[in-house]
């Protein structure tokens, strides 16, 4: 029922309710924040990867130190959301997160030739302890600045920004790490994060609603129930859960594809980016249709044909058409993330939504941190085109396992 509402809302005024999105000034505000926010993190997954392999060369190295700036949010993940729901202190823990990455930044730039391998891991771990505040914990602020008959569009939006961000963020950390260094792009990674604590300070962000007869332990079990109860809910969370493990194998996959093809590794931020120039224009396709489809349905044939396109990119005989085959992955990825953000908002009560969130967005981070710490394993036995492959095909298999979950 909740479903035809909202496509009774689409169709009835698509245009006005565009315009009416618009005219969200607190929106606006919160869109650009998280946007900024995103960029400095995709900018740093980038960053990282070629700032490691430059100092270190080693793949290896470079795959466990994305991954300890992933892994953590399998555990603060559903902590943060539910804490986020309950405090009086929510604007100073959105305002922890760019200032943490950026800190972590200058240390890089401090031990850059002074330490062991060991301290990059140490401190890409710390980086990724406020991860889920950047994803999921700014999803869950929409409804508060936000109408309801507008909240499908908003989360149409909330995908562009994810989209803005792995677009301009794997670009301009590669231009800058191919033309000037890696250390000028871990530089810039920390300027991007400065910025977005400047805006962030300027989001209208209400406090959370503390209760004392539902202590934060009844509410982790409570997020935690509904997420595996509700059929939903369980399917779309398993499945992009296990299609974010096997896309992990990317972040070390398209710099190894792009040498492969004779470029410099750098130029792997180009696939980046033409994935998530794909992605935006799916996602702005998406928000014309928002609430005519079932979000679960649009999901689950989104991540399918993301597989095989996925999957394409790695028989390109050349960058040309790797790039075009990145792109058209990209429109499907789009409304993959468009659907799920809204089935979660659409099913998730409001003060367990933003524990919601962060705790699905947790577990899609943490699984693309077990890809990215076994990418380089893999990309020893099977070569880059290997792993491209892997990635795409483990789509399918991801869709097939939701859907078994489902019943």
């Amino acid at each position: 029922m909740v479903v035809v509402g909202v496509s009774d809302v689409a169709v009835d005024a698509p245009v006005g309710g565009e315009l009416l999105l618009r005219r969200q000034r607190d929106f606006t505000t919160l869109f650009t924040g998280a946007t900024l926010s995103r960029l400095a993190t995709e900018m740093n997954s980038v960053t990282v990867v070629l700032f490691v392999l430059s100092v270190t060369h080693s793949p290896r190295l470079a795959g466990l130190t994305v991954a300890a700036a992933t892994f953590p949010t399998i555990v603060t993940g559903p902590l943060i959301g539910a804490w986020l729901d309950q405090t009086r202190h929510r604007r100073i823990a959105f305002l922890s997160s760019p200032v943490v990455l950026c800190t972590v930044m200058a240390a890089y730039l401090l031990t850059a030739h002074h330490v062991p391998g060991w301290a990059f891991i140490l401190l890409a771990f710390v980086a990724g302890l406020p991860s889920p505040i950047r994803t999921g914990g700014f999803s869950g602020l929409i409804p508060t600045v936000v109408p309801e008959p507008v909240l499908p569009r908003a989360y149409g939006m909330e995908a562009v920004s994810y989209n803005i961000a792995g677009i301009a963020g794997p670009a301009i950390a590669g231009l800058i790490a191919g033309t000037a260094s890696p250390e000028w792009a871990v530089t810039a990674t920390g300027l991007a994060a400065l910025v977005a604590a400047v805006v962030i300070a300027r989001v209208p962000i209400s406090p959370g609603l503390p209760s004392a007869s539902r202590p934060m332990r009844a509410a982790l079990r409570e997020g935690l129930s509904l997420l595996w109860h509700v059929p939903s809910l369980r399917a779309v969370t398993v499945a992009t859960t296990f299609s974010q493990g096997f896309f992990g194998l990317v972040v070390l996959g398209f710099p190894l594809f792009a040498h492969a093809l004779g470029h410099k590794r750098a130029v792997g931020g180009l696939l980046f980016s033409m994935l998530a120039i794909g992605a935006l224009v799916g996602s702005l396709t998406w928000t014309r249709m928002a609430g005519r489809f079932s979000e679960e349905r649009a999901a689950f044939v989104a991540m399918g044909v993301f597989g095989v396109t996925l999957a394409a990119v790695s028989i390109a005989p050349n960058l040309a058409a790797a790039l075009v085959a990145a792109a058209l992955a990209g429109f499907f990825e789009g409304p993959l993330l468009a659907a799920t953000l809204n089935l979660r908002q659409r099913l998730a009560p409001e003060h367990l939504r933003t524990q919601v969130f962060t705790t699905a967005a947790s577990m899609k981070i943490g699984a693309f941190s077990i890809g990215s710490a076994v990418a380089g394993a893999i990309a020893a036995g099977v070569g880059a085109r290997g792993m491209l492959a892997a990635a795409g095909l483990g789509q399918l298999f991801s869709l097939a396992t939701g859907l078994a979950v489902r019943r």
